[in-house]
């Protein structure tokens, strides 16, 4: 497993929180994803076999907010 910790802008609510959720996993590979509103990161557990940081963060976009790698 690989970690990857992802900034996020434009959530403002719990419901973004939930859509973010929602969209990485659906991303074939991710295992595990904590979205927290503060400070705007979710932390991201997934197989690097199968996904990539940037196929997550491609996720994220299209769910309408945007989002880089940080760690």
């Amino acid at each position: 497993m690989t970690n990857v910790t992802l900034a996020i802008q434009g959530m403002t609510c719990n419901h973004c929180v939930m859509r973010v959720r929602k969209a990485l996993a659906g991303v074939p590979g991710v295992h595990k994803a904590v979205v927290t509103l503060e400070p705007g990161q979710a932390k991201v557990e997934y197989d690097d076999s199968a996904s990539t940081a940037d196929a997550m963060t491609a996720a994220v976009v299209k769910a309408g907010y945007s989002a880089r790698a940080v760690g």
